[in-house]
């Protein structure tokens, strides 16, 4: 009879070559235990596909297919100019919304059980994974709003139109993030140590990594990363605060 295994480790983590913060060492350590099945990504707010990419280590240097989706003409001229070439990557020109990023998945032929999911698009983050319930990735990596802790539910109201003003209204807390991953099938795992994204894995697969308590109020991580040191002395600076239109679910 195999036995629990021990608890996954998430010690002493590297900086990530291409992420912002320790997401590449993250999602090496998960992969040790979860297999990739496909070694195919979906990206959704991708940038550049280099810049802040939880996905260009693997695209580039590791072999993977993937969809990077981009909604900036600026940053998708970026996008393009760096994975135009590569026949592995498609690429998409596209303000995700809930009606349409299915089609857009099931149009570039994405698996339904791809490997990894990441949605960072600075607002409507939440109902794009909620949209997404007939696809079911491995992993999910998502961007949470720090500015809300546990046990706070707070959910930006859906706006097609958002456009990310440099400020605390983006996105969704962690609280809220969690419990639409409960209905979706999936479990938290932790977060960057920065405050930037959470990880999920499906729950068919969280008895891999050992975890005994994965509550939000556990594995919350406030935003760290606007620290400046002004001689002996450390400061966040973080963004600054504005009020708009939420739901707490």
């Amino acid at each position: 009879m195999q036995g629990t295994p021990f608890p996954l480790d998430l010690s002493g983590l590297a900086q990530s070559l291409y992420a912002q913060g320790s997401e590449e060492a993250i999602l090496s350590r998960l992969m040790e235990r979860i297999a990739p099945a496909n070694r195919f990504c979906v990206d959704i707010g991708a940038s550049d596909g280099l810049r802040n990419s939880n996905t260009a280590l693997l695209l580039r240097e590791r072999g993977w297919q993937g969809v990077l989706v981009e909604g900036s003409a600026y940053r998708y001229e970026k996008l393009a100019a760096n994975y135009g070439g590569e026949r592995r990557v498609m690429l998409r020109h596209e303000r995700v919304q809930p009606d349409t990023v299915a089609q857009l998945l099931a149009d570039a032929n994405a698996p339904q059980e791809f490997d990894l999911l990441s949605i960072d698009i600075d607002g409507n983050d939440y109902w794009i994974w909620r949209a997404l319930d007939a696809y079911r990735p491995r992993i999910v990596v998502i961007e949470y709003n720090p500015y809300y802790a546990p046990p706070e539910r707070w959910v930006m109201c859906y706006n097609p139109a958002h456009e990310w003003d440099g400020s605390t209204y983006y996105g969704a807390s962690l609280e809220s993030l969690y419990h639409l991953g409960q209905r979706m099938g999936y479990e938290l795992v932790c977060c960057d140590d920065m405050g930037n994204n959470a990880f999920f894995v499906r729950r068919d697969l969280y008895a891999l990594l050992g975890i005994d308590n994965n509550a939000p109020s556990v594995l919350f991580r406030p935003a760290m990363y606007k620290v400046r040191y002004v001689g002996n002395n450390t400061f966040l600076s973080g963004h600054p605060y504005r009020y708009g239109p939420a739901e707490a679910i």
